[in-house]
């Protein structure tokens, strides 16, 4: 005899559902046992509780995902990698609360989680690293609240021996440093040369240096970044135009503004950035799903800017020669071959 399931029991075999990635309407449906009204009508008094919310919505598809869910960009991790992730940093959170009394910030969490993989043999290494805002992470934020949830490592006595190291390493440095202390290691070049040196030049507001700094970033560009590289590209030409105007005052007006600039670049490849490690660790039959909302959180970022960047260029390229004080191309040339060590 079928048991008739309760409105209530449906929305938590919904919630359940969701706990480990956004799935469509005819996935829900499918593993809960219930017909596609009946789901659509209970994902709808979810949304209305502010239990769920839509991750994409087009004529013919429909994805949610839990308002809790801890993923970035709740994207559609395995549930091996969202356990593993959380159960790592929740171990290596309550390790350092019962060996410095204190809770770690986020962002301390997340780079002694990512050096303490690095260090570590082949159990911690299938958890994914992959960059984003301010360098390497884990594929998930931790939640103090969600601790319940969670369940300790079991940690070789190697990896006991690091995490107290690194303990003792990071209990005493502010999230900056920690960042600084993580770029500084091979593979992390781009994102050294923008914190040591673009941003530096930019609060120096030394234009000779910004521009110099922007080239030097250009050769750390990361390749595998396609999505990103023709505004990147676009944003350095424009810069240095502008930054070359003969008129103290006009370069001023510019330096805001090609500094806001930049911030709103560096969200945007970097978020470009995040998604293609994140893909690597997305299986097949998700895939579907990644790169709709990969589509719906980038493409809208690239269109952003884009506007904005053709403003520049269209700005840039209406500047009579004039006011220019040093030809561009021979400034830059001299710049690279300085960089070079040519």
């Amino acid at each position: 005899m079928k048991i008739k399931k309760t409105p209530n029991e449906i929305k938590d075999k919904i919630l359940d559902e969701l706990k480990n990635g956004p799935k469509s309407i005819a996935e829900i449906s499918e593993n809960i046992n219930s017909n596609w009204l009946t789901t659509e009508k209970f994902l709808n008094e979810l949304k209305e509780q502010s239990k769920i919310q839509e991750v994409i919505s087009t004529p013919k598809t429909k994805v949610y995902r839990r308002v809790d869910d801890l993923a970035f960009y709740s994207l559609p991790f395995s549930k091996e990698i969202r356990d593993n992730s959380a159960n790592l940093l929740f171990t290596i959170a309550e390790k350092w609360k019962s060996e410095t009394n204190t809770i770690p910030s986020k962002t301390i969490l997340q780079k002694l989680a990512v050096e303490l993989i690095d260090k570590s043999d082949k159990q911690l290494s299938k958890i994914p690293i992959l960059k984003f805002h301010y360098g390497q992470t884990l594929a998930v934020r931790y939640d103090e609240s969600f601790k319940q949830d969670y369940q300790l490592l079991t940690l070789t006595s190697a990896q006991n021996t690091s995490l107290l190291d690194l303990i003792n390493k990071y209990k005493n440095m502010s999230s900056s440093k920690a960042q600084l202390e993580q770029y500084n290691k091979e593979g992390m070049e781009f994102y050294y040369e923008k914190e040591v040196n673009v941003i530096k030049a930019f609060s120096d507001k030394k234009y000779e240096d910004i521009e110099k700094n922007l080239l030097k970033l250009s050769i750390y560009y990361p390749t595998e970044l396609e999505d990103t590289f023709e505004l990147f590209n676009k944003f350095v030409y424009c810069s240095i135009n502008l930054l070359n105007l003969s008129q103290e005052k006009e370069k001023q007006e510019s330096l805001s503004k090609i500094r806001e600039m930049f911030y709103l670049l560096w969200d945007t490849i970097t978020t470009n950035y995040f998604f293609v490690d994140a893909e690597k660790h997305i299986d097949y039959s998700q895939k579907i799903i990644f790169n709709q909302i990969k589509s719906n959180i980038l493409n809208s970022k690239i269109a952003n800017l884009t506007t904005l960047i053709e403003d520049m260029e269209s700005e840039v390229n209406s500047i009579n020669p004039e006011k220019i004080s040093k030809k561009i191309s021979e400034k830059s040339q001299e710049f690279i071959h300085e960089l070079l060590g040519e």
